[in-house]
């Protein structure tokens, strides 16, 4: 991700960005979320979640969100078939 990271005061680059919806797109596109969906929009909270509260590291939000996908989050359910 972009070295500028101001994601506790509110600010995301145009890298950080970037770097978000690449995160956002591989992972729909590998759990079959179509963009829009609950999941998907789940996901994307998720990952901004994690940008605001100080994680830049690209593999740590995948690893962080991996972990998330495999509780009781929203898009956990439709990934195990859940109502």
């Amino acid at each position: 991700m972009a070295t500028h990271h101001s994601a506790i005061s509110g600010i995301a680059y145009p890298g950080d960005m970037e770097a978000l919806k690449r995160i956002y797109d591989d992972l729909c596109s590998e759990r079959g979320f179509f963009q829009g969906s609950p999941a998907a929009e789940d996901l994307a909270k998720a990952t901004m979640d994690l940008f605001s509260q100080g994680v830049f590291d690209e593999s740590e939000i995948r690893k962080s969100i991996a972990i998330y996908l495999g509780r009781t989050s929203p898009a956990a359910k439709m990934l195990h078939g859940g109502q």
